[in-house]
């Protein structure tokens, strides 16, 4: 029931945050950059409270028991996973960290395929590891929600912008929004991926770095933190501390 529920959240926190762009104000575009900002925050601390130290106790088991893939370093895996979103970006021009590069050219109906296309996969990789043996993944499904209500709207917007309809980029909109939900049923019911459940999380775990560190470093900030900014990256990672523990 657990699971049920957390991927309705997933589903449904998007669906909502895509709706909610047609009532967007300039108001509203400095709040979604906070929002941001936390999203960031949030994802960077799940990846070193809860994630990488997971990996790496997972990792040392396996090289007990002499697996195939233990002899590769277990942060070769996070590299990896950097890479494949540094590819992923030259689809969705970096609407994962918040904000799309050349923003303000007019989006054509294929560049914006190209963008929904480029993120789902990011959507469906970083569902792999959201729940494990029944047991949703609190901290990181939470993470991956309020990261997800900027890259709505930006998907909404660009939709939108290359002649789409409403109803027909909501219904885009909803294909990403149940990406994450495939890769983590997929994840659970394939049986072929289990003995790889660390080399999936290193990878997701490099992307969510990758994500989460452009983010929070944002070359169009100017790298400028005003005290906001910086309370906010506070709130987000004792908001991650305080979450319940979970063992992968």
């Amino acid at each position: 029931m657990e699971v049920i529920i957390a991927y309705l959240a997933l589903f449904f926190g998007s669906l909502v945050s895509g709706i909610s762009v047609l009532t967007f104000n300039k108001s509203s575009k400095k709040t979604l950059k906070l929002i941001t900002v936390f999203g960031g925050a949030f994802l960077f601390a799940v990846c070193f409270v809860d994630l990488i130290p997971s990996m790496f106790e997972s990792h040392s088991h396996s090289g007990c028991e002499h697996s195939e893939h233990s002899i590769i370093p277990a942060g070769a895996f996070i590299l990896v996973g950097f890479l494949i979103q540094l590819l992923l970006e030259q689809l969705s021009h970096g609407a994962e960290h918040g904000h799309i590069h050349n923003n303000n050219e007019k989006k054509s109906l294929v560049s914006s395929i190209m963008l929904l296309v480029g993120v789902s996969i990011h959507a469906f990789l970083e569902g792999f590891p959201i729940v494990n043996n029944g047991e949703p993944n609190v901290s990181m499904i939470t993470g991956i929600i309020i990261h997800n209500i900027p890259l709505s709207i930006i998907l909404v917007g660009a939709f939108m912008q290359s002649g789409l309809t409403k109803v027909k980029s909501l219904l885009l909109l909803s294909v990403f929004a149940v990406m994450a939900i495939i890769g983590s049923l997929l994840n659970q019911n394939l049986e072929i991926l289990h003995p790889y459940q660390n080399i999936i999380l290193g990878i997701v775990v490099g992307i969510l770095l990758h994500v989460s560190i452009t983010t929070l470093f944002d070359s169009e900030e100017s790298h400028k933190y005003n005290l906001t900014r910086f309370l906010i990256v506070i709130l987000a990672f004792a908001i991650v501390l305080l979450l319940p523990e979970h063992t992968h």
